[in-house]
C-alpha cells in the first residue's frame, strides 16, 4: 500500500474513471493547463504589486477559475492528477536540500525548538477540537495541519527585506526546515488517525509500516549513494545538456519506482532520491535542471488546491473564517515563542521568529490532500482550512513587519559569560564595540585582539556568542536593536562602534541608539547596497562601507594589477573612484572633478620586474633570443646576485633567479610576461617559492 499524498479520483462511472494516459494526453487537459498558466499571469502581477507571496497568487487563481467561481476548467481532476507530480518534486527538493551532513547539523534550535513547536501546537489545537466535539484522531490531524509553517512564503519576504541572515530569520529557518523534514513521517502516520472502521489499520500496524518504510529508505539511500554519483558523473562527461537533463529525470524516476516496488510511497522515494543527489557534486546542476519542472508542477498543485475553495463560503461565514484565522495566528505564535525560548533564543528574537512561524505552511496542503481519502477532512472542514491557510499566507508580510516594529518594546536581559564577570567590574574605556559576530565582526574582533585594542562584542545568537567567547573575546549577549546593552557596553566611553549586522533596519536602530547614548563615539557601519548609505548616514553613521561598491573597487584594482599598472597609479585611481562615488552620494548634482585620466596613464606605459623561475621559457636563453622586441618590450637592465647589468648585453644568457627590468606598454607587457612564464617544452610548470 502506498502512503504518499493522493488526490482522490472521481467516483466510478464518471469521467474521472478514465485512465491516467487518457486524462493527461487528452486535448482538454492541455487546454486546461494553458488556462491555468494564462490566468496565473495577471493574478501574479497583482500579487507582486501588493507584495503578496506567489503561492497566494496561485491559490487565488485556483479560486477564480475553479468550478465554484468562473468555471473555466471542464474537469478539475485533470489538473489534480498532474499536480501530484508537483508534490513528488516538492518532496524531492526537500531531500535535495537535506543531505545527510546537513541533517546532522540542524542544531539545537531545530531539534529542540522544532519538536516543541510541533508538539505544543498540535496538542493545543487537538485539545480545542476535542472540546468542540471532534474525534481524537481527526482533532490531532487538525493540529498537525495548523502546526506546519510556510518556508516558501517567508523566504522571499526575508530576502526582500535583506534579513535572511538576521538572528530571528536563522531561528525561523531552522524550525521551518525541521517541519519540512517532519512531513515525511507525518504522511506515513496519517492512516493511524483515520476514523475507526473495519478496514482501518491500527496504530501498531501503521507504526510497523512506518518502520519498514524508513528501513526501505535507508536501504535505498545506501545503495543509491554508490550507484547514483557514478551515473551522474557519466552523464556529465557526455557534455550534452539534453542528455544530462534526461538522465537526471531517469535517475529520479527510477529511485521513485524502486521505492514503490519496495512498498514505500512515491513521496518517500522522491525524498530519498533528493538525499542521495544532494550529496553529489552535481547537486547544483540537478537543482537547476529540475527546478523549472518543480515550479510549473507545484504551481499546478497550488492552483488545484485553490479550486477546492468555494467563494460563497467566505461570503456566508466571514466571522468564522476571521475568528479561526486569528486563533491560529495567536496560538501558533504563542507556542512557537515558548519553543524558541526553550531552545535558547532571546525574547526579541523569539518574538520575531514566532510571528514568522505563525502562518500555515504549503506542506499542510500536502497533508490535507493525503488525509481526505482517509476521512480526516470533510468538505466543510476543507473550506475552513483552505480559507484560513490562504489568509495566513497573505498576512505573512504584515506579520514580519509587526515583528520588526514591536520587538524593541520587549525588555531584553543583558548577559555576559560567567568567566567575564570579573572583567565587568573593570569598566572599559577608549575601547571599540563590535555589533555582530558574523564574518565581518570576527575579522574586526580578531584584528583588535591582535593589536591589543580593548573591545567587546554584542551578539544575540547564542551559538555565535559561544564562538566569540571561545575566541577569547568579551561578549555581551543581547539584541543590539534595544537600548539595554548600551550602558553595559560603555558606548559613551568608547572610541567607536562598528556595526557589522547586514540588516539595514536593524543597523539604523543600532545607530540611532548609539548616537543618542554616545554622541562623541565614532560610528562605522557596513551595508550591502549603495542605496542604503544615505539613510544610514542620517541615522548617525560617520562612515558607511557599502559592500556592493567596495566589491566593485576590489575588482577594478585587480584588473589594473593584471594590466601591470604601477601600484601608486592603482591607489590613485581607487582613491579617485571612491571620492567621486561618495561625493555623488552626498550630492547627486555634484560634478566630476577633472583629474589625471587613466587612459593617459595607460598610454604612457610602465615598467615591470620579472623574476625568472627554473624551467621557464627564459631560463638558459640569451636575451636576444627571447625576441622581446617583437612584443615592443625593452630590457634595459638585468639584476643577478645583487649585481645590476645596465645596459644588459644582448648575448647575456638569462638564468633562473635573474630579475629582468621590462619596459613597455601595459598590453605589451602582459603579453611578454605570459610568454616568459610558459614552461619549457617537456618541463613541468614551476610555481614561485
Amino acid at each position: 500500500m502506498s502512503h504518499g499524498p493522493r488526490i482522490p479520483r472521481a467516483a466510478p462511472g464518471r469521467e474521472g474513471s478514465r485512465s491516467y494516459t487518457a486524462l493527461v494526453l487528452g486535448g482538454p487537459f492541455l487546454r486546461d493547463v494553458a488556462v491555468v498558466l494564462v490566468a496565473s499571469f495577471p493574478v501574479l502581477w497583482v500579487c507582486r504589486k501588493l507584495k503578496l507571496p506567489s503561492i497566494v497568487g496561485f491559490l487565488l487563481t485556483g479560486v477564480a477559475i475553479g468550478p465554484h467561481a468562473l468555471g473555466w476548467l471542464e474537469e478539475a481532476e485533470r489538473v489534480s492528477v498532474i499536480a501530484e507530480l508537483g508534490v513528488v518534486l516538492i518532496l524531492f527538493f526537500v531531500g535535495l536540500h537535506f543531505p545527510l551532513e546537513k541533517l546532522l547539523t540542524l542544531g539545537r534550535t531545530a531539534f529542540v525548538g522544532g519538536t516543541l513547536q510541533l508538539g505544543l501546537t498540535t496538542a493545543a489545537v487537538a485539545g480545542i477540537a476535542v472540546l468542540a466535539g471532534e474525534r481524537p484522531g481527526i482533532a490531532v490531524f487538525f493540529g498537525i495541519l495548523v502546526s506546519l509553517s510556510s518556508t516558501a512564503v517567508l523566504l522571499p519576504i526575508l530576502s526582500e527585506r535583506d534579513e535572511s541572515t538576521a538572528p530571528y530569520a536563522r531561528r525561523f529557518l531552522a524550525v521551518s526546515l525541521y517541519q519540512d523534514l517532519a512531513v515525511i513521517p507525518l504522511v506515513l502516520l496519517l492512516p493511524a488517525l483515520s476514523p475507526s472502521s473495519p478496514g482501518a489499520p491500527g496504530l501498531g500496524s501503521v507504526l510497523g509500516r512506518v518502520g519498514l518504510a524508513l528501513l526501505g529508505v535507508v536501504a535505498l539511500v545506501a545503495v543509491a549513494r554508490t550507484v547514483a554519483p557514478r551515473v551522474l558523473d557519466a552523464l556529465a562527461r557526455l557534455g550534452s545538456r539534453e542528455g544530462f537533463t534526461g538522465g537526471v529525470l531517469v535517475v529520479v524516476l527510477a529511485l521513485v519506482a524502486l521505492a514503490e516496488e519496495a512498498g514505500v510511497s512515491a513521496a518517500m522515494g522522491a525524498f530519498a532520491a533528493g538525499i542521495v543527489l544532494g550529496e553529489s557534486e552535481h547537486v547544483h546542476e540537478v537543482a537547476a535542471t529540475l527546478g523549472p519542472f518543480r515550479d510549473v508542477l507545484s504551481s499546478l498543485f497550488f492552483v488545484s488546491i485553490g479550486m477546492l475553495l468555494e467563494p460563497r463560503f467566505l461570503l456566508d461565514e466571514p466571522l468564522l473564517v476571521a475568528g479561526v484565522t486569528a486563533a491560529v495566528l495567536v496560538l501558533k505564535a504563542f507556542f512557537a515563542g515558548l519553543a524558541l525560548r526553550a531552545s535558547g533564543a532571546t525574547h526579541r528574537v523569539a518574538f520575531r521568529a514566532a510571528l514568522a512561524l505563525s502562518t500555515v505552511g504549503e506542506f499542510s496542503f500536502v497533508l490535507a490532500q493525503a488525509g481526505r481519502p482517509l476521512g480526516l477532512l470533510t468538505p466543510s472542514d476543507q473550506q475552513v482550512f483552505v480559507a484560513v491557510a490562504v489568509l495566513t499566507m497573505a498576512l505573512a508580510p504584515l506579520l514580519v513587519f509587526l515583528g520588526s516594529a514591536l520587538a524593541p518594546r520587549f525588555p531584553e536581559p543583558v548577559g555576559e559569560a560567567p568567566r567575564e564577570e570579573a572583567e565587568e567590574k573593570k569598566p572599559l574605556r577608549r575601547h571599540v564595540v563590535v555589533v555582530g559576530y558574523g564574518l565581518s565582526g570576527r575579522s574586526v574582533a580578531r584584528t583588535l585582539l591582535e593589536t591589543g585594542v580593548g573591545h567587546l562584542v554584542v551578539e544575540a545568537d547564542p551559538d555565535r556568542a559561544s564562538l566569540a567567547r571561545h575566541d577569547g573575546v568579551r561578549v555581551i549577549r543581547a539584541d543590539a536593536t534595544g537600548a539595554e546593552w548600551l550602558e553595559v557596553a560603555g558606548v559613551e566611553q568608547s572610541l567607536g562602534v562598528v556595526v557589522t549586522i547586514p540588516e539595514p533596519d536593524a543597523a539604523r536602530q543600532v545607530l540611532l541608539a548609539c548616537r543618542k547614548r554616545g554622541p562623541d563615539a565614532r560610528l562605522i557601519v557596513r551595508t550591502r547596497y549603495l542605496s542604503e548609505v544615505d539613510a544610514l548616514r542620517k541615522a548617525g553613521a560617520d562612515e558607511v562601507i557599502p559592500e556592493e561598491f567596495e566589491t566593485s573597487i576590489e575588482i577594478v584594482a585587480r584588473v589594473l594589477r593584471l594590466l601591470h599598472v604601477p601600484g601608486n597609479v592603482v591607489a590613485a585611481q581607487i582613491r579617485l573612484l571612491r571620492d567621486e562615488t561618495y561625493r555623488r552620494l552626498r550630492d547627486p548634482e555634484a560634478r566630476v572633478v577633472p583629474g589625471r585620466r587613466l587612459s593617459a596613464i595607460m598610454a604612457a606605459g610602465t615598467t615591470e620586474l620579472f623574476l625568472v623561475l627554473p624551467d621557464t621559457a627564459a631560463d638558459g636563453v640569451a636575451l636576444s633570443d627571447l625576441r622581446l622586441e617583437a612584443d615592443h618590450v625593452a630590457v634595459p637592465a638585468v639584476l643577478r646576485d645583487g649585481q645590476p647589468y645596465a645596459p644588459a648585453p644582448p648575448d647575456l644568457v638569462v638564468a633562473s633567479g635573474d630579475t629582468l627590468l621590462l619596459v613597455g606598454a601595459h598590453e605589451d607587457l602582459a603579453h611578454a610576461v605570459a610568454r616568459l612564464e610558459r614552461p619549457k617544452e617537456g618541463a613541468a610548470p614551476t610555481a614561485p617559492s
